[in-house]
């Protein structure tokens, strides 16, 4: 086995950024979800900003996000507007030129970060395309937030400090909804793609799970075997003394951001609404179905790069419950 494709969304529910190598942190992948977009506080929300999500905001979909060969500049399209279809914004921005922007409070899934406003320019681009009042929002404070849901995993995971093991630092997560990482197999993509009509079948259809890390997985596993991966090794192609290990968390329960057309920015016919199709026989519930894994990974500063050979160490020695009855249902977006 071996990593196939490496994402970063350096805009949560923005279109991912496709590279060949990323550095781990203990945050997941170096600028993973470091943005993300917000409605203002208002009367109702308790002081805390909204973020918009392509869960319930489809046209999320149609701004593309590219990084520049210096990874200092972040640029924005809008891939169906004909004016004002680009924006640029730091990849990593200055704090010295964030010192006095406006700060808010952002909730997602229970666990609060600080957001650094972008300022009006670029608040203009996305309010002007999406219809509403936007904010861009750095991570700010401490640059990151507890797991959300933590609390209800087994013990051995120590609440809201999980650590991939026990030489590495806890694990703690920007703007994605549950985990650090977010890890999918090729021969689950397959078996997806084979539950869509003939006609359909030619989409890049990964990219609407968004994953961080797609394995290839050969002819060695079957369709979601990933669902008892408990521990992975990855060993560095280019530095044989490189080896990341990777602690699967949970299964990952998706919702109707399956559903996106991420071409229109709206939803897909009926016979591709993958969320559907998945919930014949990979549902957890009554509500969710399953696909991919949580994860976390370290050590910090490893490159993480495709062609990487991956091995899986360890397995869940029972059937895996990706979340207790109880717990809020997580999904990555």
């Amino acid at each position: 086995m071996k990593v196939q494709r490496i994402f970063i969304y350096p805009i949560k529910s923005l279109g991912p950024v496709e590279v060949t190598a990323a550095e781990i942190t203990n945050e997941g992948l170096r600028f993973d979800r470091q943005y993300v977009l917000v409605k203002p506080p208002h009367e109702k929300s308790a002081g805390l900003a909204e973020h918009i999500t392509i869960k319930t905001t489809f046209p999320l979909a149609l701004f593309r996000t590219a990084i520049d060969k210096s990874w200092s500049k972040l640029t924005i399209t809008h891939t169906q507007a004909e004016d004002n279809a680009t924006i640029s914004i730091p990849l990593t921005p200055s704090p010295l030129g964030l010192f006095k922007a406006t700060t808010f409070q952002v909730s997602i899934f229970g666990t609060k970060a600080t957001g650094i406003d972008m300022g009006e320019e670029v608040a203009n681009y996305f309010s002007g395309h999406l219809k509403q009042t936007t904010r861009l929002l750095y991570i700010g404070g401490n640059g990151q937030r507890e797991i959300p849901g933590a609390a209800f995993l087994p013990k051995h995971y120590h609440a809201m400090s999980i650590s991939v093991n026990d030489k590495l630092q806890p694990q703690r997560i920007r703007f994605a909804d549950a985990a650090p990482l977010l890890i999918t197999s090729t021969a689950s993509e397959e078996d997806a793609r084979r539950r869509l009509p003939p006609a359909a079948r030619g989409e890049d259809l990964i990219v609407r799970f968004r994953p961080n890390v797609h394995v290839d997985v050969g002819a060695e596993q079957e369709p979601y075997d990933e669902d008892g991966w408990n521990m992975l090794s990855i060993k560095s192609q280019l530095d044989s003394t490189q080896e990341v290990s990777v602690r699967c968390l949970f299964r990952t329960v998706r919702c109707l951001s399956l559903n996106v057309d991420l071409s229109k920015g709206a939803m897909v016919a009926t016979p591709q609404q993958l969320y559907g199709l998945l919930m014949k026989d990979r549902r957890v519930n009554e509500k969710f179905p399953l696909f991919g894994q949580y994860a976390c990974a370290g050590p910090s500063g490893a490159v993480l790069r495709v062609g990487d050979q991956v091995q899986v160490t360890e397995r869940i020695k029972k059937e895996p419950t990706p979340l207790l009855p109880q717990s809020p249902a997580l999904e990555v977006r």
